[in-house]
């Protein structure tokens, strides 16, 4: 039934606000200042001049009222009312009286669930959990982590996985918040207990990504895992010097520029020599070593390409001056071409050792 005021409760024994009595044989029932309506005289437990009253005879109740059968003086005392609460309906138990046993099964349901949960221990669902708003995991990465399904990936043949449907917009997105170079965006890591990070995908300082393999690492072209011929292990750009080799050749300091790019195996590596007024050539073949990576050994491991010179006259039948790597070599080879075959350049054919200057570039593949 609907109550105005406090409702009585079941198990929630209370000792109602004292009353100072006088000439009335009608009292109002409060408790904590507030009107309190019993559900019978029975209800109460009252003690009048130290002398338990039986309801019914000696009192009755009245909504929030109670009448005695006579008119009290104020020299009576009400030593106390114990309210003994709801005792015939379930109503309202008391704080902290139910347990986990007293819940039935699937008894709790979201619209029962506050919008806003903190929880304080492991939250376990096994169900189907839709996230409709922002999760944040607040932490950092020794005291709190985030486990999803609760098993070693590819146990049991079945993969841990997450999807998303994205047509035009991101299916996930990823936000260095920290917005500077090397930021630590995805790591990726393996091995009993933190793990030893294997590779990661860092922030290139706001204007693209870094992705990192780690020493041994690759990255494959194909879905079906690592394949050696499709494994793209190293990318790389730097200067090496040539040095030039041959009888009487000499090249001044600072007048050979080599520079290369290295992507997996194949190596393209460019030279280029200045005139200078201390350059010698003598009678000895012109080569240059010192290339950055060693050739592969075995055969068709380099291209041939034609070389860009002056002051070099070509020997008898020869016409066209090409550059290229030997097998297990640092070394490069310089020859004519033509109807005399291959003849190596020799220092013999620099007409001003003063203004001789020439460009190439070589391709070849290394181990």
């Amino acid at each position: 039934m609907p109550f105005i005021g406090k409702q009585p409760q079941a198990g929630a024994y209370s000792k109602l606000d004292s009353i100072t009595t006088s000439a009335t044989a009608t009292y109002n029932l409060t408790l904590d200042s507030g009107a309190y309506y019993p559900q019978s005289a029975n209800h109460l437990l009252v003690s009048l001049n130290g002398v338990i009253q039986a309801p019914q005879d000696s009192f009755t109740v009245s909504g929030s009222q109670i009448i005695f059968d006579s008119a009290l003086t104020s020299a009576d005392v009400i030593d106390f009312i114990i309210a003994l609460g709801d005792t015939l309906d379930i109503g309202v138990p008391s704080a902290g009286s139910v347990n986990t046993s007293q819940l039935a099964n699937n008894a709790v349901t979201s619209a029962k669930l506050d919008t806003n949960i903190d929880v304080a221990g492991t939250l376990d669902v096994t169900g189907a959990t839709t996230l409709d708003s922002t999760l944040a995991v607040v932490g950092n990465s020794t005291a709190n982590s985030m486990n999803l399904g609760g098993r070693t990936l590819g146990a049991g043949g079945t993969p841990l996985g997450v999807n998303f449907s994205s047509a035009s917009t991101n299916g996930m997105q990823i936000n260095d918040t920290n917005s500077g170079n090397l930021g630590g965006m995805i790591g990726f890591y393996s091995g009993s207990g933190t793990g030893t990070l294997r590779g990661n995908i860092q922030n290139a300082n706001n204007t693209g990504i870094h992705v990192c393999v780690g020493t041994s690492g690759t990255i494959t072209f194909g879905n079906t895992g690592y394949t050696a011929a499709n494994a793209l292990d190293d990318y790389e750009e730097g200067t090496w010097t040539p040095t030039i080799a041959g009888t009487g050749n000499s090249i001044h300091t600072g007048q050979a520029y080599g520079r290369y790019i290295k992507i997996g195996k194949l190596v393209t590596a460019f030279v280029l020599i200045n005139d200078n007024t201390n350059n010698t050539f003598g009678s000895g073949d012109i080569t240059f070593t010192g290339l950055p990576f060693t050739s592969a050994n075995q055969v068709g491991i380099t291209n041939t390409s034609a070389v860009r010179h002056r002051f070099i006259s070509p020997p008898s039948n020869t016409t066209q001056l090409l550059a290229w790597v030997n097998t297990n070599s640092d070394t490069v080879i310089l020859e004519w071409s033509g109807s005399a075959g291959f003849v190596r350049l020799s220092g013999s054919h620099v007409n001003n050792s003063n203004s001789c200057a020439m460009a190439f570039g070589v391709t070849y593949e290394t181990t």
